[in-house]
């Protein structure tokens, strides 16, 4: 009656967890000695929450001791049922540890990662060094100021020397003169350096993006790829250029500080450095804190860019379907949690400052209350001394400030530094051959050699699948959605590596191929075809930016491209906007064949490419593309079957599996045939379509 259901089951009477994927879902069992019981169904996208559950469940498990087998035994040899071997297990704290990460979060080694993050500034080393040289020496310049002050009060006003009043004076002038010059110096060498390290890490980060398979992208919204390129590193720049040289500073004027201090009157001393245990041990107990609070603000910064990303893209269809207040109401919600996770933070500071604060206060009133004493009563101290103790103390508290706040610092860069090798850390899937194996010259013959491949584990979208295309042969790949056909072309442009069998061109594994030498002979005409930002010529000549303006014209041409480009007021000079939406998308078609025919690939492969064009415009691309598959190995995906009469021979996919190959006539002859019923729901569908119009 829609009651919620509850099990109880002891803990020391469980042996295992026990996870069995479905389609779609995933099932946890609960096993013990008697039997096994079902707790929860879930999806895939709550897979790695209940992998954390059953991490931290583990190591409480004991097993029954009158369970056939020993069960703590077998969880220490192998993986705990329901993970899979290749996702280990921590074996300090027993949680799993996520595939992205390569580490334990909560377990993993700071200080690991602090070298890793300081070694990004090794090829800057000198002038890291020099900048450092500069701080030591400003740093040491600056602490003669309150000695010269007490010299000034203790020695010289009393005696009225004015000779050396003005060169106490001068000396101080010069200070400060000195600190200005060199500080400025130092600012600007630091600057430079954090921009050229931001630089390089920006550049490595992109890099190693476009290096990573589509598995990865496949796993990950653009706009969290977006956060790690330009955020995350900009909060290493801060820390690598300012950020640690300045807390090395702080700690090295602390402890000349207390030295000089403990020099002049240890009484003194004790009483300004009495408030710095308390400042130390709140700071500990607050830090982690703060630490948890910063770590949810990023994830919701990183949620909300990444929501960013993938509406405005889609702007036409928001405005198309009317669904503005949906997206407000839902980038507000983003924001609002951004912002509340951003007014934690400041709360927790809110409260942080001021405490640290009079606790600072605290040591400057015993000391003025102090020595104020002492001074009045003619002890030991004399007025100098207690003004350049005062003075100290700024300096001292100051730097102690910096580095309490170094904490949040270096926590804020670790966690980006984490997110950024996060990515550098990934390794891709599909992985380069040690040596390229590729023919000198390539015919174009392609062989799919028992072919089985899925996009998840257990779970193949094309399998066992075999056949062989000649060079220069079209081929046409038909079947219903989700055969398997994009699949195989996402497997022959090794987009995706095979779990088992080979694909093959000229008889090599084109895993022997090195990337760009396969995707030099292989070219690519998409349904929808993506334009960058940019003119006309350029989008045509991106597979060749050496082509020459008469190349790029002859490629439009062929395209039947070069009529409506020059009917453009800018011809080949047209911006075409983001994703080329100042195009029609037979626009965007033909510029999309033409970048083909100037790439004079010797595997084409046309995916959808008439499907969203009228008819008029798909007779021109029909035109463009015969041109184009002469002499080509041709695959070509089209759900109007009209459109591969031309094709040498189709190969008919189902469920993942090659079912039937023939020319278009022959397959229209098997009267029980996939392909002949494909054809005719088509014709079905296309006289309702005629008789609703």
């Amino acid at each position: 009656e829609g009651s919620d259901v509850h099990l109880d089951i002891p803990l020391d009477k469980i042996t295992a967890f026990h996870r069995t994927d479905l389609p779609g879902c995933c099932r946890l069992d609960v096993l013990t000695r008697h039997e096994a019981k079902t707790v929860a169904f879930y999806t895939r996208a709550r897979l790695a929450h209940f992998e954390e559950a059953l991490g931290r469940t583990r190591p409480l498990l004991k097993g029954d001791p009158d369970a056939p087998g020993d069960a703590s035994r077998d969880r220490e040899q192998k993986p705990m049922p329901g993970f899979s071997a290749d996702a280990p297990v921590c074996e300090t704290c027993g949680m799993p540890i996520p595939r992205k990460l390569g580490v334990c979060p909560k377990c993993m080694d700071r200080t690991a990662l602090l070298a890793r993050l300081l070694g990004l500034s090794k090829p800057y080393r000198w002038p890291m060094i020099g900048g450092f040289a500069l701080m030591l020496v400003i740093t040491g310049v600056e602490m003669m100021q309150p000695v010269l002050t007490k010299l000034l009060i203790d020695n010289v006003i009393p005696s009225a020397n004015l000779r050396l009043l003005a060169w106490i004076v001068a000396a101080i002038g010069a200070i400060h003169l000195f600190s200005a010059l060199f500080s400025g110096f130092r600012t600007y060498l630091l600057g430079w350096l954090g921009e050229r390290i931001t630089h390089d890490l920006r550049l490595n980060v992109f890099s190693h993006v476009q290096l990573l398979s589509m598995d990865f992208y496949d796993q990950r919204q653009t706009g969290w790829i977006m956060d790690r390129v330009s955020s995350d590193t900009n909060n290493l720049q801060r820390f690598l250029s300012e950020g640690f040289q300045d807390f090395v500073r702080d700690v090295m004027v602390l402890l000349v500080i207390i030295t000089i201090m403990l020099t002049m009157n240890w009484h003194l001393a004790l009483m300004a450095l009495l408030p710095a245990p308390l400042v130390v041990i709140f700071s500990r107990m607050a830090i982690p804190r703060i630490r948890k609070i910063w770590h949810v603000a990023s994830r919701k910064r990183s949620r909300m860019a990444a929501h960013l990303s993938n509406v405005i893209p889609g702007v036409r269809v928001v405005k198309a379907f009317a669904r503005e207040t949906y997206e407000n109401q839902r980038f507000s919600d983003y924001s609002e949690r951004y912002m509340n996770a951003h007014v934690r933070a400041a709360r927790s500071f809110a409260v942080f400052h001021p405490t640290i604060h009079g606790l600072i206060s605290l040591g400057i009133i015993m000391v003025w209350a102090y020595g104020g004493t002492r001074v009045i009563k003619g002890d030991a101290v004399t007025l100098g001394t207690l003004i350049a103790f005062i003075s100290y103390m700024w300096r001292f508290y100051g730097p102690l400030g910096n580095v309490i706040r170094f904490s949040f610092r270096s926590q804020r860069a670790l966690t980006s530094a984490q997110r950024v090798f996060d990515i550098l850390d990934t390794t891709p899937t599909v992985l380069e051959p040690k040596h390229d194996q590729a023919p000198s010259v390539i015919r174009g013959d392609v062989e799919f050699d028992h072919v089985t491949f899925g996009y998840e584990e257990n779970e193949a979208v094309l399998d066992d699948v075999s056949f062989r295309v000649s060079a220069g042969e079209m081929i046409g790949l038909v079947g219903p959605s989700g055969a398997g056909k994009s699949t195989a072309i996402n497997l022959l442009t090794r987009f995706y590596d095979v779990n088992a069998g080979a694909v093959r061109i000229d008889g090599v594994d084109i895993r022997e191929y090195s990337s760009p030498r396969l995707h030099a002979v292989i070219g690519m005409v998409l349904q929808e075809p993506f334009l960058f930002h940019g003119t006309i010529a350029e989008n045509i000549a991106y597979g060749r930016p050496d082509a020459s303006p008469e190349d790029i014209i002859r490629a439009s041409m062929a395209a039947n491209a070069h009529g409506f480009i020059m009917r453009s007021p800018d011809a080949y000079d047209t911006l075409v906007g983001e994703r080329g939406h100042r195009l029609s998308g037979g626009e965007r078609q033909r510029i999309s064949i033409a970048r083909a025919i100037l790439k004079d690939p010797k595997i084409l492969i046309l995916d959808e490419a008439t499907s969203s064009v009228d008819t008029e415009t798909e007779a021109a691309i029909q035109e463009a593309i015969a041109r184009l598959v002469k002499g080509r190995t041709t695959f070509a995906i089209a759900h109007r079957f009209s459109t591969l009469r031309n094709a040498d021979r189709l190969i008919v996919l189902e469920e993942g599996r090659l079912v039937e190959s023939g020319s278009h006539e022959e397959l229209l002859g098997m009267e029980n045939g996939v392909f002949k019923r494909l054809v005719d729901i088509q014709t079905r569908n296309n006289e309702i379509v005629a008789i609703g119009g």
